[in-house]
């Protein structure tokens, strides 16, 4: 699994590249694309863009709380 963390200005672009980089991750369903943003309120925008550009199966937006829970779940340990 590769990590990729995309920095550039405001309104340059940025969530339309990673959506459309995300959207192509997803099909066929050959992997779990995940898209971390800070807050929960960017999760929920994040997700309306999604579905607004024809939407994606198997997609995770979630926080960086919603990251390690995840990770520490596939682990098998508590948190």
């Amino acid at each position: 699994m590769s990590v990729h963390l995309w920095v550039a200005p405001a309104a340059a672009g940025k969530t339309a590249y990673v959506l459309e980089l995300v959207r192509a991750g997803a099909r066929g369903l050959g992997s779990t694309p995940r898209v971390v943003v800070p807050t929960h309120l960017q999760v929920r925008a994040w997700r309306r863009r999604l579905a607004e550009a024809g939407g994606a199966i198997g997609v995770r937006v979630l926080t960086f709380d919603g990251l390690y829970a995840e990770c520490l779940n596939a682990a098998g340990e508590a948190y």
